[in-house]
């Protein structure tokens, strides 16, 4: 599967590095390519789009592969967005679809309210896939975990049984 992993990441920058290119050639938003650049830029998309169905070749897969990254990412400290603060205060989301790591905060009463996405100078009713913790929680859960530990009694053969 690593072979695979990397084998698409190299088509992904292949490809982009060749539209970038196409815009450094150009300039602007808008360009205008000829027939070459068309067939090249559409040729490394589909060197992409191949190496992503060798990667992740049906749709269960892909479902499978989106709950292992799921997993993963709750493991790394990220958590349903229904759990994030709703004090007002910032943390960080990410969105399906999308590769960047946002700024946001809960607006509202819950289940309500809005989740405000804020990029530079913009701001985005958003619809986060997933929030992180942020140190006050986690710091929070800790004290939370000591304080239960420290007051459960030890299990004995008796209070077991």
């Amino acid at each position: 599967m690593t072979d695979r992993l990397q084998a698409l990441r190299d088509a992904q920058r292949a490809h982009g590095k060749y539209v970038s290119g196409l815009f450094e050639k150009h300039g602007g938003n808008r360009i205008r390519v000829d027939a070459d650049e068309w067939d090249g830029m559409t040729s490394a998309g589909d060197s992409e789009k191949s190496a992503r169905a060798a990667l992740i070749p049906t749709e269960q897969d892909a479902i499978d592969l989106m709950h292992d990254c799921y997993i993963r990412l709750k493991e790394l400290g990220w958590n349903d967005p229904q759990y994030c603060p709703k004090d007002g205060s910032e943390f960080d989301v990410i969105e399906i679809g999308s590769t960047g790591i946002f700024k946001c905060r809960y607006q509202g009463e819950w289940p309500k309210g809005t989740y405000w996405l804020f990029d530079g100078e913009d701001s985005y009713s958003s619809r986060p896939a997933m929030y992180r913790k942020t140190e006050a929680e986690i710091a929070r859960w800790a004290e939370l975990s000591k304080r239960f530990r420290d007051a459960t009694p030890p299990s004995t053969p008796e209070t077991s049984a």
